[in-house]
């Protein structure tokens, strides 16, 4: 008898430690991803967990020649936490593609997929600004049944990922509310963190953050409570997980915010952030001035616009901009602010001009026509919602009959939408507008020319 209880106490033993360190072997939790790249810099993101050593290594596309490579150290490893590593590759060659792989605890990690970076081209003063597409949405909602509400799930088929995955595109935008804290989340700095990692590891969301660059701005979901403002107690929490989980260049000033810019061909794409700086949305404008922006940051917007030479200046915000018929949270209820920011524009005779938004689960494209005679152009805002969360109720609102919206662009359903910019000379560049459903097909498409985007001169 004693014999058979040694024999199975050792067999437990042996099956217990094997199962550790089953769990233990170092392996990818998300990515990689790519983040911003540049003319000779490139950054690529990845999270793994339980390995000392994480590398990369990479050489030009299609060359059999030496790797080079970068390592990063994960000093506690043994404690088999996710670990992020940001791999920032620098003095590339211009308009170049690299091939690449990753290394835990030099090991060479297998994918079904390639993994290519490139840089981008130096067109200035050379030749006409490339051709480009860069894809957008909002409003990324993983389930997760444990944090839901009963019912029927939230979150849609994670599908329209893989149609994503397979639209051609240079870069993705994401509009906010890229993951949804739940109410036991945000209550908490590792319910926050716990929610960005569960977005991060869905396993249909990865060839897509290794296919193209990403940029991101955020909104009320990926930054706290629903409609939160200023003072949302974790802030500083988001930032952190906002940062740590993205691959941006830049984010906010001084310590404060997330918002940042980048150029990529004639287009500069100016991405704000609506809740750092937010007063409460529902303080009475008429007795309350409000803000969205703040100063610092709406000085910061009026300098780029002003500084910028792009043929077109897209200006990423997580809420509507132009939306005059609506009573959802959106800069209709910064009427003051969002007058300034128009008048800003139009004094300055600021041509190019176009808005993009998410937030709203649903997809429309708007016009605000009634700046034309003093601008010399109407003023664009698509809304680009939502990839997988539920969709809006607008149908059966007032909206549903919008005034300012472009006719045939309402999709209620999950879609994405991208912007191709075409045409072989400044001047003459052409925006292709399309809108994509959850399967990859076409839900309308709509045309702007640059020249249908100029201000009228100046006095």
């Amino acid at each position: 008898m004693k014999k058979i209880l040694l024999l199975l106490f050792v067999f437990i033993t042996a099956f217990t430690f094997a199962q550790k360190a089953k769990t233990n072997v170092a392996s990818i939790i998300a990515g990689p991803m790519l983040g911003y790249a540049e003319h000779t810099e490139c950054l690529v993101w990845v999270q793994s967990k339980c390995a000392a050593k994480i590398s990369i290594q990479y050489r030009p596309k299609g060359t059999d020649g030496l790797w080079l490579s970068q390592m990063l150290k994960n000093n506690n490893a043994s404690s088999g936490l996710p670990f992020i590593s940001k791999f920032v590759f620098t003095n590339l060659a211009m308009g170049t593609s690299y091939d690449y792989q990753i290394l835990l605890d030099d090991v060479v990690q297998k994918f079904d997929y390639p993994l290519v970076f490139k840089t981008k081209v130096l067109w200035e003063w050379r030749t006409s600004p490339p051709e480009f597409t860069f894809m957008l949405g909002s409003c990324l909602y993983i389930n997760d049944s444990a944090y839901d509400r009963p019912g029927k799930p939230y979150g849609g088929s994670t599908k329209i990922l893989q149609s994503m995955t397979n639209t051609p595109a240079d870069f993705m935008l994401w509009l906010g509310d890229n993951t949804y804290t739940r109410e036991a989340d945000y209550s908490s700095a590792s319910g926050i963190e716990h929610r960005y990692l569960h977005t991060r590891s869905e396993p249909l969301l990865q060839p897509f953050l290794a296919k193209m660059n990403h940029y991101a701005t955020w909104d009320d979901h990926d930054y706290g409570d629903n409609d939160g403002n200023k003072h949302f107690e974790l802030k500083d929490v988001s930032a952190k997980c906002f940062k740590d989980y993205w691959g941006n260049k830049t984010y906010g000033e001084n310590g404060e915010g997330v918002y940042q810019n980048f150029r990529f061909s004639d287009a500069e794409f100016i991405m704000l952030d609506d809740r750092w700086f937010r007063d409460e949305s529902e303080l009475i404008e008429a007795k309350y001035v409000k803000t969205q922006l703040g100063s610092n940051q709406m000085s910061w917007l009026k300098n780029k616009l002003k500084h910028s030479r792009a043929s077109f200046k897209f200006v990423v915000i997580g809420g509507q901009f132009i939306n005059e018929h609506t009573d959802k949270e959106s800069y209709n209820l910064y009427q003051k602010e969002r007058e300034e920011i128009i008048q800003f524009i139009v004094d300055q005779k600021i041509s190019g001009v176009i808005f993009l938004s998410g937030d709203r689960h649903h997809t429309e494209l708007l016009k605000n026509e009634n700046v034309k005679a003093t601008l010399g152009y109407p003023l664009y805002d698509l809304t680009s919602s939502s990839i997988t969360a539920g969709s809006s109720n607008v149908l059966s609102t007032p909206e549903a009959q919008n005034p300012q919206r472009v006719e045939n662009t309402l999709v209620v359903e999950n879609n994405y939408c991208t912007i191709k910019i075409s045409g072989l000379k400044r001047g003459d560049r052409i925006l292709t507008l399309t809108c994509y459903d959850a399967n990859g097909l076409v839900k309308w498409g709509q045309v702007i020319k640059e020249s249908e985007l100029k201000a009228l001169k100046g006095q």
